[in-house]
Order: structure tokens, then C-alpha cells, then sequence
């Protein structure tokens, strides 16, 4: 009985207590990966589904736009609505239905003596200035007919008047738009027979005919007026 007392050895407390809790922290550390394999693999699903349906939407939008026609040309002749009247073609008017007077008048058709026959005055033309209808312009050659005439013996071209004849409305110069005074007497001092004047009439464009009235020489009647 002493033998088998002596060869009996007791259990290590420590070495089974420390068994035991290596047991338990790999129990541990063990349950705590799986859980963060489990954690990761939620996540990864749903980010692969979140990436499916994206995809998805995706192959949608590329289905609609090439569900959706392409723009054909079409003839804009074919587009004009039959019930929708087409305005007849324009006509040029006819020039010949009322002719205008020449530019220029017929040479003597109007010619009045002035000063009491010491000078003379032509009408040359008589026309409306372009892009200033309501403007006549009135050119003139103005003779000296007598020697020895006094510088005094004048034609003032800044009173000239015009008058519609079947109205009796009358038409005035445009301030500063003529030759002005013109001299007989210093005409021949210089030893001219003739020289051109000119002077701008205020007339309505509905006017085609003047009454023509230059200082100290005869009326011109019915004078046309060229366009």
C-alpha cells in the first residue's frame, strides 16, 4: 500500500485551468471571425445587388433610346396643308398705266423773259430729289440778253414760289437750298451771257404739277414734275 501511494501523481491545477481558458479565447476569437466573415459577406451581397440594379437601370435607358426613331428629312413642300390658301403671285406694276415726265423738260418748252426783257430765264429740269420726295428740284439757266445792265438788276432765288394749280396750295424754298441772288449786270462784268442756278421747292409728293414763280421774271404754267 505504501508502493502505490507513492507512484500516484496529482493532476497539474494550473496547467488545466490555463488549458481551459486558451480553449475559451479560441472559442472566442473564433466566433468573433466568423461573425466579421458573416458581417463582410452581408456587405458584399448587398453591394452586389446595389451594382445589379444599376446595371440594370442602366441596360433600360440603352433600350429606350434605341426604341426611339431617328428624324427622317422631309419636304417642306409636303408639309404645306392642302386647305390653307396660297396667296397669288405678286405683279410688278405696270409703268405704262402712268407715266412719269423726263428728268430733263424739251429745250424752249419753257423759257420767260425777266427784268422787263433785259435777261431771261429756261427751265432745264425739274425733278424730286432721291430718297427726299417731298423735295423738287428746279434747274434753271439764267441770260443776259442787254449790254450795260445795272448790277442792281438782280433775280433773287431764295423768293421763288411754286402753286399747285387746282388747288391754289402754295410751295416755298427749303431755307439755304439755292444759288441765291443772281446778277445780271455781274454776269456781264465777268463776261458771262448765261449761267446754271438752282433751287429746292418744299412740294407734296402727290403733286405731279406746278405753277413755278421766280422774282422779277414771267410764271411758268403747268410745269410736270419728273419722278
Amino acid at each position: 500500500m505504501g508502493i502505490l501511494r507513492r507512484n500516484y501523481k496529482r493532476p497539474n491545477v494550473e496547467t488545466e485551468l490555463y488549458s481551459r481558458r486558451s480553449n475559451r479565447l479560441l472559442s472566442r476569437f473564433a466566433i468573433a471571425l466568423s461573425t466579421l466573415a458573416i458581417i463582410l459577406s452581408s456587405l458584399t451581397l448587398a453591394r452586389v445587388f446595389t451594382l445589379q440594379r444599376e446595371v440594370e437601370a442602366l441596360e433600360d435607358s440603352l433600350e429606350q433610346l434605341t426604341a426611339v426613331p431617328s428624324p427622317t428629312a422631309t419636304n417642306p413642300s409636303n408639309t404645306t396643308d392642302s386647305n390653307i390658301p396660297v396667296p397669288p403671285p405678286a405683279v410688278a406694276p405696270d409703268s405704262t398705266i402712268t407715266p412719269s415726265p423726263t428728268a430733263t423738260l424739251e429745250p424752249g418748252r419753257f423759257v420767260q423773259p425777266a427784268l422787263s426783257n433785259q435777261g431771261q430765264v429756261e427751265l432745264i429740269r425739274v425733278n424730286r430729289i432721291p430718297g427726299q420726295f417731298d423735295v423738287v428740284n428746279v434747274q434753271m439757266r439764267i441770260r443776259a440778253l442787254k449790254p450795260n445792265t445795272p448790277l442792281s438788276e438782280n433775280i433773287d432765288l431764295n423768293d421763288t414760289t411754286a402753286r399747285n394749280p387746282g388747288t391754289n396750295e402754295t410751295y416755298r424754298v427749303i431755307s439755304g437750298e439755292s444759288t441765291g441772288v443772281v446778277s445780271l449786270g455781274a454776269m456781264q462784268s465777268t463776261n458771262q451771257t448765261a449761267v446754271d442756278a438752282y433751287v429746292w421747292l418744299q412740294v407734296p409728293m402727290q403733286v405731279n404739277v406746278i405753277d413755278i414763280y421766280i422774282p422779277n421774271t414771267e410764271p411758268f404754267a403747268n410745269v410736270p414734275i419728273a419722278s
